[in-house]
């Protein structure tokens, strides 16, 4: 006589609730993240909805982040702003993460993640969130989206030395006024 123990798959699963084990964690999780984002005011609902909606890969992306930029303290809202960014450009970005998340290894370094992604054909998408991180930008030209000037990572090297240049030096509406005299060429 022999017992037989449920499966895992999703119909066994649902346990009479009408949802599985599989949805009850990705809603935890989609919580979770979406608690965790609830501080960040600036980001919009589209923002918050692509990080809570995909929990897993918003988790693995903040941690390949985190690798990638060597930096263990950049912000989550920032990364969520990246992430839904990075996922509009991308149609794949969810794959792609996943598959480079597949290289990550507890205390690997950016170079050796960086050596892992290139031999597996993923340079594009290590170079588009490292510069994301750097720039505070996603894409390029009339396609950019501004994700922060200030937060950028570029300005962390030299932060004891240099001010984030916030203002426009010659004041507002500079443009507008008429040329000096010294720059109007000669008739």
């Amino acid at each position: 006589m022999s017992t037989a123990l449920p499966s895992d798959d999703v119909s066994s699963s649902k346990n009479g609730t009408g949802f599985s084990r599989r949805d009850l964690l990705i809603g935890m999780a989609s919580a979770l993240v979406a608690t965790s984002l609830l501080g960040y005011p600036f980001l919009t609902q589209a923002e918050q909805q692509t990080a809570a909606g995909n929990p897993l890969i918003f988790s693995r992306f903040f941690t390949l982040s985190q690798t990638l930029t060597e930096h263990r303290d950049i912000d989550q809202g920032m990364s969520a702003r990246i992430f839904t960014a990075l996922s509009n450009a991308t149609p794949d970005f969810s794959a792609r993460i996943e598959r480079l998340s597949a290289l990550l290894r507890p205390e690997q370094s950016a170079a050796q993640l960086q050596t892992l992604a290139v031999q597996a054909g993923l340079q594009e998408v290590i170079t588009a969130i490292v510069s994301a991180w750097y720039t505070g930008t996603v894409g390029h030209g009339q396609q950019a989206v501004l994700i922060a000037y200030k937060d950028a990572l570029m300005y962390r090297p030299a932060s004891d030395a240099l001010i984030v240049p916030t203002y426009c030096g010659n004041g507002p509406l500079w443009w507008t006024a008429a040329p000096p005299m010294t720059m109007t060429p000669a008739r």
